[in-house]
């Protein structure tokens, strides 16, 4: 026989699990009822067929409101599902480099950098040092530069350019569009 699973309590301290001894108590229309025991909310609840629902948790006596629990959880799921459709999520691409690069491999990067920017996405452009090439990082700066003004037009620098880990850094991101 296997062992009888314990019930978890929700989240919010709802019904028999509300811990307060004093409640002053609001019903299901917003109108204050009073203060009462917790007995005393609970049967009040239970007469009308609705839940308890404690809202605060800090101040003598807590308040606690009279509602359908269910309904409020479904509501509340509603509310941050439609939050969360409104959000932005910003995409972040990067485009990595060598110093040693050409002038046509310059322009198909600038060109790919550019549909990134108007797909709404921060790029991270990067240039990559190995073995002797880090004996003169200067190029990486330059090159950053270049890549920078040329862009400059359709993107702002979120963040400057920077030396880090064998690597020249820039992120780009999209200018607002008034």
């Amino acid at each position: 026989m296997r062992p009888q699973r314990r019930r978890r309590p929700p989240q919010a301290p709802v019904n028999k699990w509300v811990k307060a001894a004093r409640l002053t108590v609001i019903s299901e229309t917003g109108e204050k009822l009073g203060e009462f025991s917790k007995e005393e909310a609970l049967n009040l609840a239970g007469e009308k067929g609705l839940d308890l629902l404690q809202i605060t948790f800090d101040k003598e006596p807590c308040v606690a409101k009279i509602l359908d629990y269910g309904k409020h959880k479904f509501d509340m799921k509603k509310k941050q599902s439609a939050a969360k459709k409104k959000q932005q999520k910003i995409e972040q691409k990067e485009i990595k480099m060598r110093p040693n690069i050409d002038i046509g491999d310059i322009n198909t990067k600038l060109k790919k950098i550019a549909k990134f920017i108007e797909k709404r996405a921060n790029v991270k452009v990067s240039v990559t040092f190995r073995g002797r090439e880090l004996g003169n990082t200067s190029f990486g700066k330059t090159l950053l530069d270049r890549i920078i003004k040329e862009t400059e037009d359709i993107a702002s620098v979120l963040v400057e350019p920077k030396f880090e880990n064998r690597t020249y850094s820039a992120l780009l991101t999209p200018k607002k569009i008034k």
